[in-house]
Order: C-alpha cells, then structure tokens, then sequence
C-alpha cells in the first residue's frame, strides 16, 4: 500500500487551516500570532531556503502535520537544520504522519548540506513527552538517531 500523505510547503491559503494543529501544541497562541508568523515565513519575499513551514497532508489537503525549520551556521557543525513546532496528528496511532514529516526533513537536511538537525523541545507537549519513559512519539525520534541535549532558554516579554 502506498503512503497516503504528501509532504508540501505550507500554502498562504492554508495558513488558517493549519492554525487548530498549532494551538494543540500550544493553547495560548492566537490565530492572529499564527496568521503574522507564519505569513512571514512564507511570503513571496521569504528566503524559502532559509526557512519555511513543511507540511504533512493528505492527498485531499488536510494538514495532518507540519514544521517550521530554519537554516543557520554553526561554530562547530557548519550547517544546521533547527527545527521548530513539530506538530503531529496520526489519527490511527500509528505514527504515520510524524515519521513522514521526520524523514522530510532529514531529506531537507541534506538538501541544504546540513551536518545536524536540531529540535527544539521547548514545547510544553515534547518536554512532557521526553520526561516518559515509553512514548511512542519519542520513540520515533530516538529510532531516527536523535539524541537528548540540553533544553535551550527563552526569555519571554
């Protein structure tokens, strides 16, 4: 059987669609929060090579998951791949989407000459996830070879 998601850049007339995946992972932000960001990340003005919003949809065009990534240096490891807002709904529990989305980016990744992604787990949903010890959304990373590091910090106003 053939693999019933599509891996796509996020449309400008899919912005409002994907907005109810993001707020799963995080309640607080508003469609208005959503709609300016990502907006700005895919506009036509947007250097797409160094950032961008990948998505996971069916071939119908719902968004089942998306990413936003960015490209920047690295003292150490030249090139990295950081990404952010890793947002995931598998319906059938299988982990489908999510791995899809994951390997969409490694393909990224190497596309741009990457020698590293970078996850952010500064949400609130993947810190929970990392502090259970048997959890398939954390599994499928840590099988894919990602590793534990260091939480990064923010200071929000």
């Amino acid at each position: 059987m053939s693999d019933p998601y599509v891996v796509r850049p996020l449309a400008a007339d899919q912005v409002p669609q994907a907005y109810p995946l993001v707020a799963i992972f995080d309640p607080k932000l508003t469609q208005e929060q959503w709609s300016k960001y990502a907006g700005t990340l895919i506009s036509e003005h947007a250097d797409r090579e160094r950032h961008s919003i990948i998505t996971v949809q069916s071939s119908q065009g719902d968004i089942y998951g998306l990413s936003v990534y960015w490209l920047r240096p690295d003292l150490r490891e030249g090139r990295i791949l950081e990404i952010e807002n890793f947002a995931v709904v598998d319906l059938v529990g299988n982990r489908t989407a999510a791995r899809v989305l994951l390997e969409a980016l490694q393909d990224v990744a190497l596309q741009l000459d990457c020698s590293c992604i970078s996850i952010s787990l500064l949400n609130p949903q993947m810190r929970k996830w990392l502090r259970e010890p048997k959890n398939p959304a954390m599994d499928l990373f840590r099988a894919s070879g990602f590793r534990g590091e260091q939480l990064r910090l923010r200071k929000c106003f």
